[in-house]
């Protein structure tokens, strides 16, 4: 009876380690190693219309607190995506990226999260989707206020979207995007202090400015031929003129990446978040050893009831 006894708790404390966890979906990836990812399929792309009718698109960056992979290093991308849930445009990309594998990371506002109107509600939902479909959520402050002309709303627009996020989603943000792409010493310090790396940008088509689908895929296709090293790019699912574009840069990248590879020449990889999340370390739980003295234990008991 002893035996058997050791051998239900040791399997007791054995099973919930093979089960995987809740809540992340069937297709939840792993954080732990970056991931390329193949491009391919889609529909018909119409032709962009001629350059004189597209307006001029600049892209400031984000500056230069952001590093970047130089122009050495392997041509990869990351999709990122700001101010939403949108009840409109988020659920059209990802049903975009879930149709192509891709993950992206949505860097979301928490005034969309609060109240109980039922388009609140939905917004809820919405981001538990983004989570569940393996996506990263991250923090765009509650209110999209630029934090260096307002330091004084620094905790509130930082820990009150955190706050909200991990009561939605279960998990507090791990990154952060500073709205307008502020960046002051006192934003950095109060970073510093929450181990929240600041996410920016090199690749922006500044989607806001206006609601020119063409324009947004002339800008891209044309940044992304030339890339080199690592593209962050910045793209607004609050805004439709990007939702709509992204299917056709979408396929235009993977027709470059087989062009590339016939050719001998380096692809753009889709790379997922795990390659700009914060490498921490993780305090040891005692498990192991906890597992290891069980299993020796029920070993010689096991060996003395057989003599």
């Amino acid at each position: 009876m002893l035996v058997a006894r050791r051998l239900i708790a040791l399997s007791a404390l054995l099973v919930p380690l093979l089960v995987p966890a809740l809540g992340g979906g069937s297709d939840a990836p792993s954080v732990t190693r970056a991931r390329s990812n193949a491009l391919g399929g889609g529909r018909a792309i119409t032709p962009p219309v001629s350059s004189d009718e597209i307006p001029t698109l600049v892209s400031p960056g984000h500056g230069a607190h952001t590093a970047f992979h130089p122009a050495t290093a392997p041509r990869e991308l990351l999709l990122t995506f700001d101010d939403g849930p949108d009840l409109r445009g988020t659920p059209l990309i990802l049903e975009e990226l879930d149709r192509r594998g891709l993950k992206a990371i949505f860097f979301v506002t928490g005034w969309r999260l609060k109240g109980q109107r039922p388009e609140d509600i939905a917004r809820r939902d919405l981001v538990r989707k983004i989570a569940a479909h393996g996506h990263l959520v991250a923090n765009h402050t509650m209110s999209h206020h630029d934090l260096c002309h307002n330091p004084s709303e620094q905790t509130a627009e930082i820990d009150g979207n955190a706050e909200l996020i991990g009561l939605t989603t279960g998990v507090r943000p791990l990154l952060f995007r500073s709205p307008y792409g502020a960046f002051c010493q006192s934003l950095e310090a109060a970073l510093a202090v929450r181990e929240l790396p600041d996410i920016g940008w090199n690749l922006d088509p500044q989607d806001w400015k206006s609601d020119n689908e063409d324009a947004v895929f002339a800008y891209l296709t044309d940044k992304l031929a030339h890339l080199k090293g690592r593209g962050i790019l910045l793209l607004h699912d609050t805004h439709l003129a990007s939702v709509h574009a992204l299917p056709r840069v979408l396929d235009w990248l993977a027709r470059e990446n087989r062009r590339d590879a016939q050719e001998g020449h380096p692809p753009v990889n889709v790379i997922d978040y795990a390659a700009v999340l914060p490498h921490r370390t993780v305090a040891p739980s005692g498990l192991p050893e906890l597992l290891g003295s069980l299993v020796a234990d029920t070993a010689g008991s096991v060996g003395r009831h057989l003599h």
